[in-house]
């Protein structure tokens, strides 16, 4: 509740309205009562009513109404009230209004007062309301800035927008950038597409197998008994040369649709299978032809070069003996060098065995829309069947570790590579040599090797405990079958092979210089790995073709230095040809593998040379005496590298996918293969 207070300006203005309302308030009228203390009036002589059908003269005056009595009933309360009014008491007279106007509900004056009360209350609340807003809104005003407003107020500070703009404004803000629907997950059952079109009942009915034996019949004669025996209906221009031939039938259970093919092919007719009826036109014209625009789906889509647009399309126009050609140049820059061919496999499929009269591919919706004869047709649909399968896909794991001589000797030792003595056998479950390149016992300095799980886990544990290896880097990535992939992680520099000189004649001398051409040659340190996957037909066997590499210490050295020298041979400038110098560890094979299995390479040697100073503090320094003090120590450390690459096929929900090998059956014969998800590497 608001504490209201009159104001001063006010104050006179009250003070009449009070003495107004007390005058009369206090004397009110009462009905049949005169006030007391009063004596009773004389009651007017009344004459008797004039009878209704006698009207009253025009000249005589109507009645005055009776004067008003007042009484002084309850004129202490109306007082105080009105003084608490006066003194803008609003809640305490409202209160002592109320409680006057539940004593006396029947008193007017008391209904009267209670409701100006209330009234004013009202009116001086929402003044009281209206004038702290002016006041506080006075204080934010711009035209009413303090002196901290003054000094930190911006400059392109313009006045306050309309209500209608910042309404709009607070409406945008509400609204949400992103939708609802962002980053919600909702699993939907996948959509399954029929490549085969829908066969109709004449369709049908020519798959029915049935038996023939006729001697010398003409075609008009076997082509409608056949349709009156099995019920087909037959539609043909009688007038065709092919049905006067003449054949002899004799066959047993053949299906009807092979018969048909037959006449086609030698008596020169088409037969077009309709839902109902099939008509048998001349083949010669192909006009007569019936085709059908049919739209098939693809599940798995194509497989499309990664390239992107022409950054420049160069158009050459030749007009010769009235006759322009129009030729384009693009420049397309693949971004993954995969080698997937320009045209997918499956368009050239339909280029040269679909023989319909036309045909569309769209990428993007994974759509063919084809337009033939339902014979053309079922052989598009066979291709599409074949090609529209899903990929194979090989997971590639590398690793690059350096390990001592001390534990690549050992390595050798476990696995046993290498030895041809007699005393010793291999274990090619385990361990498969492909290349013995020394008969020496013991391991040889360059090989390659193929490990199952367990030995590749073994190795690795060795390594590990060692303490003698490092690990320069493991990379992994997925390849599709028969497209290369490859994999690097290192730095990269750039250097100039072409250089053209530039120079430039002054007044006493001429300057030249060396200024590069052409675009600069990449050279990248650190490991890469390019791999090519080809998967067997049985699925078991993978053939990998491997290029590991290893640059390190790359860098610039001068190859060469350009001086420019004046008159007098003081060299005014100088230019550093540099070319790149690094060393490289690289190995280029190829294997088999079976899915799951590890192809380890190494016995690269690589040197380590250090050298070590040690003296004794500021007597090592002196000079003559101090290399008495000093000891120079020379270390000679080899390190070998070893790459291990395991391939392991994937299923499309990227389970690991291992073959296992077929089981021989006690009648000679072997079950299948089963393939099993393969523990994770």
């Amino acid at each position: 509740m608001w504490s209201l207070r009159s104001r001063a300006w006010a104050g006179a203005a009250g003070g009449l309205l009070v003495a107004l309302l007390a005058l009369t308030a206090c004397q009110r009228y009462e009905e049949g009562k005169p006030p007391p203390g009063a004596k009773p009036a004389k009651s007017p002589a009344r004459t008797p009513p004039a009878a209704a059908s006698t009207p009253a003269p025009e000249s005589v005056p109507a009645e005055p109404p009776p004067k008003p009595t007042y009484s002084a009933f309850h004129d202490e309360e109306i007082k105080a009230i009105l003084k608490l009014a006066d003194a803008g008491r609003w809640e305490e007279a409202e209160a002592q209004a109320r409680a006057l106007e539940a004593k006396d509900p029947q008193d007017s004056a008391a209904k009267r007062l209670l409701g100006w009360v209330q009234k004013q209350r009202e009116i001086q609340r929402n003044r009281a309301l209206e004038d702290r807003i002016r006041e506080i809104d006075a204080k934010q005003s711009v035209f009413n800035p303090t002196v901290k407003d003054l000094l930190t107020e911006s400059k392109d500070r313009g006045l306050p927008p309309r209500k209608d703009v910042r309404d709009l404004v607070d409406q945008i803000e509400a609204t949400p950038y992103i939708p609802p629907s962002y980053g919600r997950t909702n699993r939907v059952e996948g959509m399954l597409f029929d490549l085969e079109s829908q066969q109709g009942a004449m369709a049908k009915l020519l798959q029915k197998p049935i038996s023939l034996h006729l001697d010398n019949t003409t075609l008009n004669d076997i082509i409608f008994t056949i349709g009156q025996t099995e019920g087909i209906n037959f539609v043909a221009d009688k007038s065709l040369p092919a049905f006067q031939q003449k054949l002899t039938i004799h066959m047993e259970r053949v299906k009807l649709w092979e018969l048909l093919r037959y006449i086609a092919r030698n008596l020169d007719v088409q037969f077009q299978v309709g839902d109902d009826l099939v008509w048998i036109v001349d083949g010669k014209d192909p006009k007569r032809a019936l085709e059908e625009t049919r739209v098939y789906k693809l599940r798995k889509g194509f497989l499309l070069p990664a390239r992107f647009g022409p950054d420049e399309v160069v158009q050459t126009r030749v007009i010769q003996n009235n006759v322009q050609t129009i030729t384009e140049a693009q420049k397309l820059n693949a971004f993954v060098n995969d080698l997937a061919p320009q045209t997918i496999a499956l368009e050239r499929a339909i280029t040269n065995f679909f023989g319909g009269s036309k045909y569309m591919l769209d990428y993007e919706r994974n759509l063919i829309v084809a337009r033939g004869t339902p014979e053309q047709l079922e052989v598009l649909e066979t291709l599409i069947k074949e090609f529209d399968r899903d990929l194979q896909q090989v997971l590639i794991e590398a690793r690059f570790v350096t390990v001592s001589a001390a534990a690549f000797l050992r390595l050798g030792v476990a696995w046993e590579t290498g030895r041809t003595g007699p005393t010793t056998e291999q274990d090619t479950s385990t361990a498969t040599a492909l290349g013995v390149l020394n008969p020496a016992f013991g391991i040889a300095e360059t090989f390659t090797n193929i490990l199952d799980r367990p030995t590749l886990t073994a190795t690795l544990s060795l390594l590990d405990q060692s303490g003698e290896s490092q690990t320069l880097s493991a990379p992994r990535l997925t390849v599709i079958n028969n497209l290369p992939a490859t994999i690097s992680d290192g730095r990269t520099q750039y250097y100039y092979e072409e250089y053209q000189v530039k120079q430039q004649i002054l007044e006493r001398r001429s300057s030249s210089a060396l200024v590069p051409s052409g675009k600069p040659t990449k050279i990248q340190s650190g490991a890469s790995l390019d791999v090519l996957a080809s998967v067997g037909g049985d699925g078991r066997t993978i053939f990998l073709a491997l290029r590991p590499r290893v640059n390190s210490e790359v860098k610039l050295v001068p190859f060469a230095t350009i001086t420019d020298t004046d008159d007098a041979g003081n060299v005014v400038s100088t230019f550093d040809i540099k070319l790149p110098e690094y060393r490289t560890q690289e190995l280029a094979t190829r294997v088999a593998v079976r899915s799951g299995e590890t192809v380890v390479m190494g016995g690269v040697l690589e040197r380590l040379q250090t050298t070590y100073v040690e003296s004794v503090p500021i007597l090592g320094n002196l000079p003559v005496i101090g290399a008495a003090f000093r000891r120079r120590t020379e270390v000679d450390r080899p390190r070998y590298l070893l790459v291990f690459v395991t391939a392991t096929l994937l299923t499309e929900k990227g389970e690991y996918l291992i073959y296992d090998e077929p089981v021989t059956t006690p009648g000679g014969g072997k079950t299948p293969p089963s393939a099993a998800p393969s523990p994770a590497p």
